[in-house]
């Protein structure tokens, strides 16, 4: 259970390096195996080195590095990063299907009261390759076609649960609708 100064792109740490090797020993054994493994240091002591070592040497052992500033972001909560570092070990994959509508805007009809106070309504015609559809909008919906600037001519993706609006761009027909070109 001594290990060398240099050995297999290892220098240094020699203490921790057979404590790694301890370990290891006893992992296989059988005595401590299902358990999760937490190196803390200085940055730049070999916390990971040594840990990639121990992973190839235990063979098909999952092997996750994350960072401080992955657990403490302020997009998601501890709970959640930890949760999803667990899922990285372990292999599991979460899949989302989403139902999504893309296609080109053909038409938007808004309609508001005389007075301009109140609801608004409207219709969306939405052409795919495979059919032309016209869609009764909302004011949510009004609001977020309105946020995005869609126009007549533009491709847009609709994610049906949430009813998020989002531009992909123009079509190919009416691409060179507002293009400056000369008469060559």
């Amino acid at each position: 259970m001594e290990c060398r100064q240099s050995s297999q792109g290892m220098v240094g740490q020699v203490k921790a390096r057979k404590a790694a090797g301890i370990i290891v020993k006893v992992i296989k054994q059988g005595k401590i195996s299902g358990r999760a493994i937490l190196m803390a240091g200085g940055p730049g002591t070999g916390k990971t080195a040594i840990a990639m070592a121990m992973s190839q040497e235990l063979g098909d052992v999952p092997f996750t590095s994350i960072a401080a500033s992955e657990v403490f972001s302020l997009e998601m909560s501890k709970t959640e990063a930890l949760a999803q570092a667990f899922r990285r070990s372990i292999g599991v994959r979460i899949k989302e299907d989403t139902e999504i509508i893309e296609g080109e805007v053909v038409e938007i009809q808004i309609d508001r009261s005389v007075t301009g106070v109140g609801p608004k309504s409207g219709k969306l015609t939405l052409k795919t390759t495979d059919m032309e559809t016209i869609y009764d909008l909302g004011q949510k919906m009004i609001d977020s076609l309105t946020k995005e600037k869609v126009m007549a001519g533009d491709v847009i993706q609709i994610d049906k649960a949430t009813g998020r609006i989002t531009r992909l761009g123009r079509s190919f027909t009416r691409a060179r609708d507002f293009d400056a070109t000369g008469p060559d």
